[in-house]
C-alpha cells in the first residue's frame, strides 16, 4: 500500500511533493507586461488617466484651489476630485457646476462632479 501524503496539522491541507514546483516554471516580466490584457497593463492605464484629469481639472480652477487638488478620477460618470482638506473641499464645491461643464466637453458621459477630501501622500 502507497504511503499517503503528509497533512498540514493545523489546516488539514495536503503537502506537495518536495521539490516540484507549485505553479510551473516562472515567466519573464517583460512577457506579463506585453500581454494586452494583462492587470498591469489595466493599472497603468487607469493610472495615466488618473493623471491627465488632475492636470485638466487643475487647469480649469484658480491657481490657489488648483494646488490643492490632490487627485481626479473618472468613474462611470462621475469625475471625483479629491482635495486637501474639507475647508478646500467646501470652496471647491462652489466650482463644481463650471468643472461639469467643462468635463462633459472632454468625455460626454460625465454626469456629476464629486469633491471628496483625500490628503496628499507623505511619500
Amino acid at each position: 500500500m502507497p504511503k499517503s501524503r503528509g497533512r498540514h496539522k493545523q489546516t488539514g491541507a495536503q503537502s506537495r511533493k518536495s521539490g516540484s514546483p507549485r505553479y510551473g516554471k516562472p515567466g519573464a516580466l517583460a512577457d506579463l507586461l506585453a500581454r494586452p490584457t494583462s492587470p498591469l497593463v489595466t493599472l497603468r492605464q487607469r493610472a495615466e488617466a488618473a493623471q491627465e484629469w488632475l492636470g485638466l481639472v487643475r487647469s480649469w480652477l484658480p491657481a490657489g484651489t488648483a494646488s490643492q487638488v490632490t487627485s481626479a478620477v473618472e468613474r462611470e460618470g462621475t469625475l471625483a476630485v479629491y482635495v486637501a482638506s474639507a475647508a478646500w473641499a467646501a470652496r471647491l464645491r462652489f466650482e463644481t457646476e463650471t468643472l461639469l461643464a467643462k468635463a462633459r466637453e472632454r468625455n460626454a458621459r460625465i454626469a456629476t462632479v464629486q469633491v471628496k477630501v483625500l490628503p496628499p501622500s507623505r511619500a
